[in-house]
């Protein structure tokens, strides 16, 4: 058994920018290492992250987790009406209101306007003239297509975008206990936003998702709010993150001196699949012990915390050969960049969907890149701040 340190918050250990060696250097000891930083079992292997992300006995609920100052932080609407920390009954309930808008057959009848959103999108940027990739086209379509499908107003859509990056903290690992309050307060500035707009709904539906939520009598106005703003925030950042590390590896020549983005069918689903494997946008989701557990030979105790290294994961030797290389179709099993089990990521197909459509009409005009990007700081997102380019046709 670990003891917690009380007086120092735990934190994400790896550099945002690139955490690979990080996760390489680790992998050398063992496949499970305990951090002093994070206050947490770092989970490094794809069996082991499989293992806790598929059984029960661990659980979503960061209020478990001993290290987090829980009084403090976390007696929170946003924590209890989250389907993301929610397990069992409460989380099924929650998830099976969403689960029929997020069935493969029903996002396939949103490719038309998805697609109609990345044409728009893309073709308003002049080619020959450099731009930000991820200001321009990365952060705006995903916001576009979720804004369409909510029918949010402009306004709204601002407020979604401006309070995003601290949501996504306070979703992506739960260890920093700033990033939570910050991501709690954030909350529940666009719930106060959107209120109104959810008992509209309720009281005249219509055919968007947000009426479609507002329509289940088995969620509170709060809980349709909630998990809208879920759906929005988690599917807009990792879009958004996706788009912008998918083409910067697309772009960037491999060891033989090619580039991918120059043989590559980006409507091809294995092109989505790698990309996600080796760029995953959530680095880590955290879980906490709820009863003693030995995985892997270590020993974890209850009220334990594990960080599920997903990137690692990803990238396990074991399991991928040349697992830093970029190699669509590869044989294995699928990468566990939208998680795995209960807690798998609904809006998956929605994500595949944007990203291959929106690789498919950028590199129709023939991108390059014509500077350094930059990388945000979010240890447990991984995307670029910034990646400079230029549309050559």
């Amino acid at each position: 058994m670990t003891t917690p340190d009380t007086h120092t918050p735990p934190r994400l250990p790896w550099d945002s920018a690139d955490p690979y060696p990080f996760y390489e250097t680790l992998r050398r000891n063992a496949d499970i290492v305990w951090d002093d930083t994070a206050q947490a079992w770092l989970i490094l292997g794809y069996h082991a992250a499989r293992t806790v992300l598929t059984d029960k006995s661990w659980t979503s609920d960061p209020r478990a987790n001993r290290a987090i100052n829980a009084d403090t932080v976390l007696n929170s609407a946003v924590i209890d009406a989250n389907m993301l920390f929610a397990d069992g009954p409460t989380h099924h309930r929650l998830r099976s209101a969403v689960r029929d808008v997020f069935s493969r057959s029903f996002i396939d009848g949103l490719h038309t306007g998805v697609d109609a959103i990345c044409h728009d999108v893309i073709s308003a940027i002049p080619a020959g003239k450099p731009f930000d990739f991820m200001s321009q086209i990365a952060l705006p379509l995903p916001i576009a297509v979720i804004g369409a499908w909510m029918e949010l107003d402009a306004e709204q859509c601002t407020s979604l975008r401006e309070h995003s990056p601290a949501i996504i903290r306070l979703l992506g690992g739960l260890t920093d206990e700033d990033d939570i309050a910050s991501g709690i307060a954030a909350s529940a500035a666009l719930i106060a936003d959107l209120l109104p707009a959810a008992a509209d709904r309720r009281a005249h539906p219509g055919d968007d998702l947000l009426s479609f939520l507002a329509a289940d009598p088995t969620l509170s106005l709060d809980e349709v709010v909630i998990t809208a703003l879920l759906v929005a925030v988690a599917g807009h950042e990792t879009t958004a993150n996706l788009l912008g590390a998918g083409l910067i590896r697309l772009l960037t020549p491999s060891p033989d001196g090619n580039r991918p983005a120059d043989y590559i069918d980006a409507s091809d689903p294995a092109v989505c699949t790698e990309l996600l494997r080796l760029d995953a946008p959530v680095q880590a989701t955290a879980r906490t012990a709820t009863a003693d557990q030995t995985i892997a030979g270590v020993d974890i105790a209850c009220g334990e915390a594990v960080l599920v290294c997903i990137a690692a994961a990803n990238r396990d030797p074991a399991i991928y050969a040349e697992p830093n290389q970029f190699h669509p179709g590869r044989p294995g099993p699928a990468p566990l960049s939208f998680g795995h089990g209960a807690h798998y990521c609904l809006g998956a197909p929605l994500a595949r969907l944007e990203t291959s459509t929106a690789l498919h009409h950028i590199l129709a005009r023939k991108p390059e890149l014509v500077g350094t990007a930059t990388w945000r700081d979010t240890a447990a997102i991984r995307g670029p701040l910034r990646a400079p380019a230029v549309l050559t046709q």
